[in-house]
């Protein structure tokens, strides 16, 4: 089965979101790399998939027994027909929150996963979860601020908030399997 999917992330507004995609039967420590490229994350977090029941994650990095493995278990586990939805959460220091609504269950017309639609740039890595975002935004959007040098340092270019760029995101989903092999060899998943 191929799932239509909203990932929004939580407590920005205005709303920072995606419409995707992917197969019902991938990993969920595939769809984990799907989201990534999808928001433009750089893959360097820890994250877990929260259902009412279950936590899902990467368990070799936590010292716990609370979690499912994710690579041991598919999406379709644990959405099941239009209207359910789960939370992915990444790095656990800056909090990310993402809502995943199943929004429905299609028949598939091209490659997968692939990118439908959305709507602005996801925040930079280790900005400082949404208070530093906001102050990021706002220190780069007024090249007066003293810290507007600062910033622009930091993040090693202009960062354009409204930016989302399709093509970009769905040639990096194309590439999928090689980005995920590429992260084997680096990580040892």
């Amino acid at each position: 089965m191929v799932y239509e999917l909203l990932i929004e992330l939580e407590a920005i507004e205005p709303v920072i979101w995606r419409r995707i995609r992917v197969d019902s039967q991938m990993t969920m420590r595939e769809f984990h790399h799907t989201i990534q490229i999808a928001m433009g994350w750089e893959d360097c977090h820890l994250y877990c998939f929260s259902t009412e029941d279950e936590k899902i994650t990467q368990i070799e990095f936590l010292e716990t027994d609370d979690f499912l493995e994710d690579h041991e278990h598919t999406l379709g586990e644990f959405l099941h027909q239009p209207g359910d939805h789960l939370v992915y959460t990444y790095d656990f220091g800056d909090d990310w929150r993402h809502k995943i609504l199943l929004e429905k269950i299609v028949e598939d017309d091209g490659v997968l996963p692939r990118c439908l639609d959305g709507k602005r740039n996801a925040p930079p890595e280790d900005v400082g979860g949404i208070p530093g975002y906001l102050q990021f935004v706002k220190v780069l959007g007024n090249p007066k601020l003293p810290e507007y040098d600062e910033q622009i340092e930091w993040y090693g270019s202009l960062y354009d908030p409204e930016l989302f760029r399709i093509e970009i995101i769905n040639e990096d989903l194309e590439a999928l399997e090689d980005y995920i092999d590429s992260l084997d060899e680096d990580w040892l998943f």
